[in-house]
């Protein structure tokens, strides 16, 4: 069978806790953009073994709460009603590159298509290429977040997830944490961004940080929309003050962030030296050593 090629696609492969979820809202509201009602569709960590999410208990799962969603959001039933054959291609077997492809063309008449998932950020080189060779004009955007940020928003998460109290955490506990495998590979900016360098041209690639994003969001959404190749208009993007995916409320601890400061100051000098500058908010997080920064 020939490979199939999906046309005007696009992907966020931004790093976890660095408002991938609030992108994928936002752009599934604009009329000619269509998004995955699964926003982590997880196809390429799947197939590379990296991650089981797309394993039959989770994706039934994800399909139970659709139904709920359908039969209980009675203002929302056509728009759920009209997810139904999207959902039962989701459900389908095998799981494999004809299935994938399929997700994209419930797209009605909306001429771009694409997913947001995080973990895509650690598929490598092998996993990037295959991205390309279903979607050789693929759009891939890859946002990234203050080091420091986002690793302690992920503590949250995380702690959240294995029934943790972060406020009881000791230092080394959280440095424990934040040193385990899966958690430095899903902040290696420097990995990702080579991968992607590799991969794509460099006009299929938008590199975006959390905190300009946030700043002047119109602006940024002007911006991806232009990178997908379709308009903008405000009026498209109703709930743009939003957010999603809140993390518990946990202030982070002076101890703690230092310790992530000196942890990550390589992550942010690595992020530099490839594409040339970092966000005013990180060269505040890492001024203190400004001449290793600039590595």
């Amino acid at each position: 069978m020939s490979t199939p090629v999906i046309e005007n696609y696009f992907v966020c492969i931004g790093a976890q806790k660095s408002g991938t979820t609030w992108l994928a809202r936002m752009l599934a509201s604009h009329p000619d953009i269509f998004v995955t009602p699964v926003k982590e569709i997880h196809y390429f960590d799947h197939i590379r073994r990296i991650t089981d999410h797309l394993n039959d208990r989770k994706r039934r799962s994800r399909y139970r709460k659709y139904h709920q969603r359908m039969w209980t959001q009675w203002s929302r039933f056509a728009e759920h009603r009209s997810q139904w054959a999207w959902y039962r291609d989701y459900m389908s077997s095998p799981i494999d590159d004809a299935w994938y492809a399929r997700l994209f063309a419930h797209r009605g008449n909306r001429t771009f298509a694409g997913e947001v998932t995080p973990e895509y950020a650690i598929i490598g080189q092998e996993g990037m290429e295959h991205i390309r060779r279903l979607a050789p004009a693929a759009r891939v955007m890859f946002i990234m977040r203050n080091p420091v940020e986002r690793t302690w928003s992920q503590v949250l998460h995380q702690c959240r997830s294995r029934g943790l109290d972060v406020a009881r955490r000791s230092l080394g506990e959280i440095v424990a944490m934040v040193e385990e495998a899966r958690f430095r590979e899903l902040g290696d900016y420097a990995k990702t961004l080579d991968d992607l360098s590799r991969t794509f041209s460099p006009s299929q690639t938008l590199i975006l940080f959390y905190e300009e994003m946030h700043a002047d969001r119109a602006k940024a959404l002007s911006d991806v929309c232009r990178f997908i190749g379709t308009d903008f208009a405000p009026g498209y993007f109703g709930e743009l003050a939003r957010r999603y995916n809140t993390s518990q409320e946990a202030v982070l601890p002076e101890p703690v962030r230092q310790e992530l400061r000196d942890l990550l100051r390589e992550q942010a000098a690595a992020v530099r030296r490839r594409i040339g500058r970092i966000p005013a908010a990180w060269e505040r997080e890492f001024g203190q050593n400004r001449a290793a920064l600039r590595g």
